[in-house]
């Protein structure tokens, strides 16, 4: 229901009426703060009358007696925008309960507020009539953020889809396979997802970054030794990672980070399948699958002299290489959706982007890849208490710089390329309605940081100024800090 027709049926008694037949809580105050109506459902819930509910000021809840925890009224008097918080309520000492809230602003034409409207449910009342269907609901979200059906692997970009089409071909052949991609795109996942694809999908995965151990301690490491092969080692000896993944698949992630000594031995045991514990004379036999990974062009390691041609040419005999995620924009959010979905389920919330901040996501080049992405969707997550994200809900440590903005972005090829194309190959995500409001924000935005006027950027936008003044409330837009 539009806010304003709330407004329109307070005047009438039909209306009031209706309204109190709500099963939600209903209330409005006037620019003052002043509970001007509350229905039927809000007295039940609070166990207030309504001569009690009508002398209270949202500015001054506590001293009437109520104590409520992120009081949604007052941010939405604050921010002039809609606000969706879960939140707990004190009415006496001895009465409390937990609710979802939605208060939305009613703004004039000048962009002020006039009214706020606020919608209630207590969280019992969502326990008894959408219990089954929440549940249902937390159930099929888990299941869509665990990324069941792809192996956790996201992606729309056509390059993409086609890597995993591959990836599946050869799931099942025992061969060996070399990934390369910078930090963050998604090795390990690949690796997850060509075991989840192949038919004995439960295989075990034992992984080694190369870069972490010292040269020292490769050999022992990898191949594992006897008791009392050297000084200082364990008297029960100890399993090399080749044994511990018998049967299983051993992924060396950072392959360009071994040392020389160790790439001769490496190409060895690939080649014999044959190798031997420090310190043993028995011969043992590697069963298992080799995987290797590496952030760096190895040809360039090749010409550098510090990695093996002959090696690398054992270990490429499938070679994927994961484009980062500045050559893949269309993926952003198609893993922005993913991400929330599996972070709200993570904290038991529900966040969602707005079309603004989903705009900075998308002209980012992310230099930590996806990554990098999903830490800064948690660091939002959690510390952005509203419901949507906003720009401003951004870590100061993320460094946006260079970002084309408003229309220059929009306006753009890139745009179309990154964002529409991005919804027309994913139509569960596509909203018209969403791409044109980004458009309008973005537009809007641009000239009032040109301007710094309503006045000015009615007159070359063709409107009035209380319609300017609508919008930049209605889409955030701050403009007067900005240069």
């Amino acid at each position: 229901m539009v806010q304003k027709n709330y407004i329109a049926l307070l005047q009438s008694d039909m209306g009031r009426d209706l309204l109190n037949h709500l099963s939600e809580g209903i209330f409005v105050v006037n620019a003052s703060g002043d509970l001007i109506f509350a229905n039927q459902a809000l007295l039940d819930m609070t166990g207030a009358n309504l001569e009690y509910a009508l002398s209270l000021n949202v500015f001054k809840f506590q001293k009437g007696g109520v104590q409520v925890e992120n009081p949604i009224t007052t941010v939405a008097f604050q921010e002039k925008r809609r606000i969706t918080r879960i939140s707990d309520v004190k009415i006496t000492n001895f009465y409390s309960y937990k609710q979802m809230g939605t208060a939305t602003p009613v703004l004039n034409e000048e962009g002020e507020v006039d009214y706020v409207v606020v919608e209630l449910k207590t969280f019992d009342y969502l326990q008894d009539e959408c219990g089954e269907q929440l549940c249902e609901t937390r159930q099929d979200m888990s299941k869509e953020a665990s990324g069941s059906e792809t192996g956790g692997f996201i992606c729309v970009n056509s390059y993409m889809k086609s890597l995993l089409a591959t990836a599946r071909k050869i799931a099942d052949y025992d061969t060996n396979i070399l990934i390369t991609g910078e930090t963050g795109t998604g090795k390990q996942v690949l690796v997850d997802y060509i075991i989840s694809q192949s038919s004995d999908g439960m295989k075990k995965v034992i992984a080694l970054n190369c870069s972490s151990i010292p040269e020292a301690l490769f050999e022992s490491e990898l191949f594992g030794y006897d008791p009392g092969s050297f000084t200082g080692s364990s008297k029960t000896g100890k399993k090399g990672l080749f044994e511990a993944a018998d049967g299983g698949v051993i992924f060396l992630d950072e392959i360009n980070s071994m040392p020389l000594s160790m790439q001769g031995k490496l190409l060895r045991v690939l080649e014999t399948k044959k190798y031997y514990r420090i310190g043993s004379t028995k011969e043992r036999t590697l069963n298992c699958r080799f995987i290797a990974a590496t952030n760096v062009n190895l040809k360039d390691c090749i010409a550098n002299g510090t990695f093996r041609s002959d090696l690398y040419y054992r270990i490429n005999i499938v070679s994927f290489w994961i484009p980062p995620l500045r050559e893949r924009k269309e993926d952003i959010i198609p893993l922005v959706h993913y991400f929330l979905k599996k972070l709200s389920n993570k904290y038991n919330t529900v966040k969602m982007a707005t079309p603004e901040l989903m705009r900075i996501l998308l002209n980012y080049d992310w230099p930590g890849n996806v990554r990098e992405l999903r830490n800064v969707l948690e660091k939002l997550v959690i510390m952005t208490p509203e419901y949507q994200l906003y720009i401003d809900s951004i870590p100061s440590s993320v460094e946006f710089g260079g970002e084309k903005t408003g229309s220059d972005f929009l306006m753009s090829q890139e745009f179309y390329t990154n964002y529409m194309k991005s919804y027309y190959k994913d139509p569960d995500h596509f909203s018209l309605k969403e791409c044109v409001e980004m458009y309008e924000a973005a537009i809007i935005k641009d000239i009032m940081l040109e301007t710094k006027s309503t006045y000015k950027a009615a007159e070359i936008l063709r409107m009035n100024q209380s319609s300017v003044a609508r919008k930049i409330a209605k889409y955030h837009i701050r403009y007067k800090d900005e240069e």
